[in-house]
């Protein structure tokens, strides 16, 4: 009876901290609700406390994962009766244990809220708020704001989908072409300023081109209103002589991030948007061709980010096994069709972090050699 009252006040206590910090979100003129609130995080002050209270949470709930992180574990559950106020239901609890030298208050400290948007453009929406940054600006990044009734932190992606992705076995790696191995925007806007014009029997302008760009053939026939399956065709024709006539040079660092993974045994493949006949030139001129596994071009009928374009068995796959890396939108939602995990490239000027945020993006790195480290500390088989 004792422990039934005392997990009851755990659950009230829980609800209450929940009313509290979002009636005081609500008073600092902060809206979230469009946002989920994913998990509140429980603080306790011993190791014993931990052992005790994960014990109780036990019959509460599911355990999903007791990780360490920082020489200390930390215990996630999934709890049979969620935390509830008004139209906020949250049912999962972060249990951490504490760090050595470091003192907790016990209770409930903070909420973590899951957005799809990129954090410096959230925290330029309330600019008389104080926000930190913590975490890791790649797997996890994020961004905390200390109130009167507690504490809230922002994060891209549910704590279950970045435990799901921290316990991933990645065998698989499927790259983008252009804006992630090769440098190719500027040149894209000329192509598509040629071939355009030409298709519609009209100047299509520099300017119009960059304003109606999109890396998929499928979306710039909508867009240019080019509906003549013909035309259609002739124009990915004419789009590949076009490009033959234009230089490309790769990212730095790319040769050696291919040479690395594939020392580290993990399959390499390829899924462009781009045709296959200037893509394959491409690949040729800088020796890149023996790197990938399978290699995958847009047609007239599918394109990325549909998953007949991609000549990749991926439904044999295990899942959280591939990880498909790109720089737009059409990268991010041909990992979601797929069930790969997403990770975002923005080493291209011309990416757009918000844009990889908002559709769905598990990952997000700014170099190169970030992406090649994380992967390589990732290696399942040695070669």
């Amino acid at each position: 009876m004792e422990t039934q009252n005392k997990l009851d006040s755990f659950h009230f206590e829980g609800e209450q901290f929940l009313k509290g910090l979002l009636i005081e979100l609500d008073s600092i003129g902060m809206d979230i609700s469009e946002s989920a609130i994913d998990h509140l995080c429980y603080r306790v002050q011993s190791t014993h406390q931990y052992e005790s209270l994960k014990d109780g949470l036990a019959k509460m709930g599911r355990l999903l994962t007791e990780a360490t992180v920082n020489g200390r574990p930390i215990s996630t559950f999934h709890l049979h009766k969620s935390f509830i106020y008004q139209s906020y239901s949250v049912d999962l609890v972060e249990l951490p244990a504490p760090k050595n030298g470091t003192h907790y208050k016990l209770g409930f400290e903070h909420a973590e809220i899951v957005v799809r948007q990129y954090l410096p453009y959230l925290e330029k929406q309330y600019p008389h708020l104080k926000f930190q940054y913590g975490g890791n600006k790649n797997t996890n990044h994020e961004l905390s704001l200390v109130t009167k009734a507690g504490q809230v932190k922002f994060y891209y992606q549910p704590l279950n989908r970045v435990i799901e992705v921290e316990k991933s076995k990645i065998t698989d790696v499927i790259f983008d072409f252009d804006g992630t191995l090769i440098k190719s925007r500027e040149n894209i806007y000329e192509i598509n300023s040629i071939v355009f014009s030409e298709a519609l029997g009209r100047q299509v302008t520099a300017t119009e081109a960059k304003e109606k760009f999109f890396p998929e053939f499928s979306k710039l026939f909508d867009v240019f209103e080019v509906t003549c399956p013909k035309t259609q065709a002739n124009t990915i024709s004419r789009w590949a002589e076009v490009s033959a006539q234009f230089s490309y040079d790769l990212f730095d660092g790319v040769v050696d991030l291919l040479n690395d993974l594939k020392e580290k045994n993990y399959n390499l493949h390829l899924w462009t948007a781009r045709d296959q006949q200037s893509a394959s030139k491409i690949l040729k001129q800088h020796g890149l061709s023996d790197f990938f596994k399978t290699a995958s071009f847009a047609n007239r009928i599918d394109s990325k980010p549909h998953p007949n374009s991609l000549n990749f068995p991926y439904r044999d796959q295990s899942k959280n096994s591939v990880l498909v890396i790109g720089d737009s939108a059409s990268d991010m939602i041909g990992a979601k069709n797929i069930g790969a995990i997403s990770a975002g490239a923005l080493w291209d000027p011309h990416s757009d972090p918000n844009t990889l945020v908002t559709h769905g993006a598990d990952l997000l790195f700014y170099e190169v050699a970030e992406f090649c480290v994380w992967l390589k500390e990732r290696a399942i088989h040695e070669s």
